[in-house]
């Protein structure tokens, strides 16, 4: 296998481990790469690790030594997506003010979702990757999302909110004409509006939660 037959060289001509363990590495994120751009081209179901490793110039072999299906190379495609949402989430926890975490989860979310626009294509022609991607329900992930933002208790309104939020992954498909930055544009005046988050507004100009809460109470009224 070209692979292993590379390590084997490498180990012959004392060539650093390190360097084999960063050409492994690389192999590695651009059969991920190649794989996505497939996976939106062809569609998951139609793309084959043979298929991939045509497109690379590799053999078979040398794929399958990275990954043993196609379904890892999607769960590797789709790991560093959840890692960024769990890192948002960790840092919206941190975050005493409500419109200070509202508006901090518009932006990180659109920011995810411009730098994944690809996956949105890919969920609405595949239900595989639809059923591993974020935007699959996941009741703890959801949980805590909704606990971060909106306390214990969230309202209808806000689970609907944040359920809508979840939604625009989808609809991206319907902004491919537009460029990242009017996407980006897009995107975080209707999150902003789904949330209730005025875009203008200064940390220094919000008000304390309890003020916010009795707000809200009384425009529920």
């Amino acid at each position: 296998m070209r692979e292993q037959a590379s390590v084997l060289r490498d180990r012959e001509s004392g060539a650093p481990a390190v360097s084999r363990s960063a050409q492994a590495a690389a192999t590695r994120q651009q059969i991920v790469e190649t794989a996505q751009r497939l996976f939106v081209d062809r569609g998951y179901q139609s793309t084959s690790l043979q298929s991939i490793a045509n497109d690379m110039g590799l053999t078979k072999a040398a794929v399958y030594y990275h990954f043993r299906t196609k379904a890892q190379i999607l769960q590797a495609s789709l790991d560093p997506a959840v890692e960024e949402m769990t890192v948002l989430l960790d840092e919206l926890a941190g975050m005493t003010s409500r419109r200070e975490r509202l508006d901090a989860y518009a932006v990180g979310w659109v920011d995810f979702l411009v730098r994944n626009r690809e996956l949105g294509t890919m969920l609405l022609h595949d239900p595989e990757i639809r059923a591993a991607s974020v935007y699959a329900e996941n009741d703890g992930r959801r949980r805590r999302i909704l606990r971060v933002l909106f306390g214990s208790s969230p309202t209808p309104a806000e689970r609907m909110a944040y359920v809508m939020c979840v939604w625009m992954l989808e609809g991206l498909g319907e902004l491919s004409d537009l460029s990242d930055d009017d996407l980006r544009a897009t995107l975080l005046l209707t999150a902003r509006g789904l949330l209730a988050v005025p875009g203008e507004a200064k940390s220094g100009e919000a008000k304390s939660d309890e003020a916010k809460s009795g707000e809200a109470k009384s425009g529920e009224a």
